[in-house]
């Protein structure tokens, strides 16, 4: 493995492992740039409506410890990191056809498997970036991760390791191809995980997103 190959894994896998459990909090939900609502505005109902007070509300529950403009400067960050993630997904498809393409090419004699470790490694810079955006965006405190959004933090614990180990095991592979050693049980190995990258992450992407 080459030494910059190296060190591109070692900078991805501080960056992912920085990241990782800010990575998929409400990442493509942009309510939090929405003006706050205050009990003086919800207590200007009509007489047979409900208030917040009715409701058990405080002004405490009603307030974002933010201000606006880091609400704004969040749903700002948080719309990059949307659509760095959906690049990321569509980077992650194309590395996994391509993947079966060239495992089916080296089946048939050939050793260019240069296509698909660049496609591993742009997905896993393409990965980094991703989580960067969600990590420097202002956040509110004691925020809790609930429903889906829990969903999608427990799947990034998945999809991390595997966004890590997916590129490294496909530079092994592809050494071991191209110097005409026997590969083993590596290409198996290499499929699942890849596999299962792509369920883990694809999952993740849509039960935030819907």
């Amino acid at each position: 493995m080459h030494i910059s190959k190296l060190i591109f894994l070692a900078t991805g896998l501080l960056v992912s492992l920085g990241f990782s459990h800010l990575f998929a909090e409400e990442t493509l939900q942009f309510n939090d740039a929405q003006p706050q609502l205050t009990l003086a505005d919800a207590n200007v109902n009509s007489d047979n409506s409900l208030n917040v007070n009715d409701l058990g509300f405080t002004q405490a529950d009603l307030q974002s410890d933010l201000s606006q403009k880091e609400l704004d400067t969040r749903s700002d960050m948080l719309h990059i990191h949307q659509i760095l993630g959906l690049t990321t997904e569509v980077s992650l498809l194309t590395e996994f056809v391509v993947g079966i393409a060239t495992a089916n090419n080296v089946a048939n004699g050939s050793t260019d498997t240069s296509l698909v470790s660049t496609l591993g490694w742009t997905t896993l810079a393409l990965y980094g970036a991703t989580a960067s955006f969600e990590m420097f965006a202002p956040k509110p405190k004691n925020k809790k991760q609930t429903g889906n959004t829990g969903i999608h933090v427990a799947l990034s614990w998945i999809h991390l390791p595997l966004m890590i180990l997916v590129p490294l095991t496909g530079d092994m592979l592809g050494d071991r191809i191209a110097n005409n050693q026997p590969l083993g049980n590596l290409p198996i190995v290499h499929g699942v995980m890849a596999t299962a990258l792509l369920l883990t992450y694809s999952t993740s992407l849509l039960v935030i997103t819907f």
